[in-house]
């Protein structure tokens, strides 16, 4: 019973099956010819550029450390113990502002301190006694110097355990923290000012003669585009890095740019500000070069592309386009010479 039922059921789809075999043709090849006729009929999409000048620039990347043009560092002069810190980094500070202090039990302080007292109070004491007539100008005269000796003594050890900034700007660097044992030379902390940053970075051999003095260079950072110029190219190879060192100066006052910041910069070694310029994309690769597919008259004409420098995907052409010509962008790999074209934008901007 359920052998017949199921052969009945089979007998029910294969009915169905040859019913809709034998019925209407469709699916791709149909959907195949239906574009193929309506490309004949309205041409084949494509979208066109019209040809315009533009600035076209090809650059260099190489890694470097920024630093200020105008920065000092300031040393311990004595071996001591750091007890306050009166900045943090990115403070500003004036010139002779005390950035920190060391420890007043200092015996070089100490000695200073108790020699001036000594003096000032001799001083004191001769001084009126000068005036009462009680003693010569000469012992006046002495006492005095004496006094000025001191103090000046005083001031340099006071300057020993307060330490100054050596000039205006910003503090871009502390190296020591409260109760830290400094000794002389230990560096303390380093000043900055705003009079704008110095990038040096190494160029191997191979390029050295695209670098020249004036080019611009550029650093990208956080959105912002910071224009410099090479300001110096070494004609001398440093041996340790086989490569020549080169200087670029950036005129700026950015708070994006940090003394000892790392960035890439990128130099412009070649320049055209009245370039046409093409895109990878819109040309198509021959065996004699390259091509392009420019839109005349509604249909699709090549013409062979003579290329000049090349950045990334973008390419300066120096033959086979002229301004006002329409290049055509996308669809370009469909069309053959004298297709008939839909055009469905038409972009009046430069390239992308």
């Amino acid at each position: 019973m359920k052998e017949k039922w199921f052969l009945s059921a089979l007998g029910i789809l294969l009915l169905l099956a040859c019913t809709g075999c034998g019925g209407k043709k469709s699916g791709p090849a149909v959907e195949a010819s239906s574009m193929e006729q309506i490309h004949a009929e309205k041409g084949i999409p494509v979208a066109v550029r019209e040809m315009a000048y533009e600035d076209f620039s090809v650059y260099r990347k190489y890694p470097t450390v920024l630093y200020a043009r105008s920065e000092s560092t300031a040393y311990s002069s004595i071996s001591d113990v750091v007890r306050s810190i009166n900045v943090k980094i990115g403070d500003r500070v004036e010139q002779d502002q005390v950035v920190l202090s060391l420890s007043q039990d200092n015996p070089t302080y100490q000695q200073a301190r108790l020699s001036f007292d000594n003096a000032k109070s001799t001083y004191d004491r001769s001084r009126l006694l000068f005036g009462n007539g009680d003693i010569s100008r000469q012992d006046f005269d002495n006492a005095k110097m004496q006094y000025d000796l001191a103090r000046t003594n005083l001031d340099a050890a006071a300057d020993m355990i307060n330490i100054k900034a050596p000039i205006g700007g910003t503090i871009t660097q502390l190296n020591v923290h409260t109760t830290a044992n400094v000794r002389p030379g230990t560096p303390l902390f380093t000043v900055s000012n705003q009079n704008g940053y110095e990038a040096r970075f190494h160029v191997e051999a191979n390029e050295i003669d695209l670098i020249k003095t004036g080019e611009r260079v550029f650093i990208y950072k956080d959105g912002d585009t910071i224009e410099g110029r090479v300001t110096q190219v070494s004609l001398v190879m440093d041996v340790t890095k086989q490569a020549f060192p080169v200087t670029a100066f950036f005129d700026v006052q950015s708070r994006k740019l940090v003394s000892g910041m790392g960035v890439d910069l990128s130099v412009e070694v070649y320049r055209n500000e009245h370039a046409l310029v093409a895109e990878r994309k819109e040309l198509i690769r021959t065996d004699e070069g390259y091509e392009a597919y420019l839109a005349v008259d509604g249909r699709a004409r090549p013409v062979q592309i003579v290329l000049g420098q090349e950045q990334g995907l973008s390419f300066e052409v120096i033959g086979g386009l002229k301004e006002g010509d329409l290049l055509i962008t996308r669809g370009n790999q469909q069309v053959s010479p004298e297709t008939v074209l839909n055009i469905i934008h038409t972009n009046r901007t430069k390239a992308e």
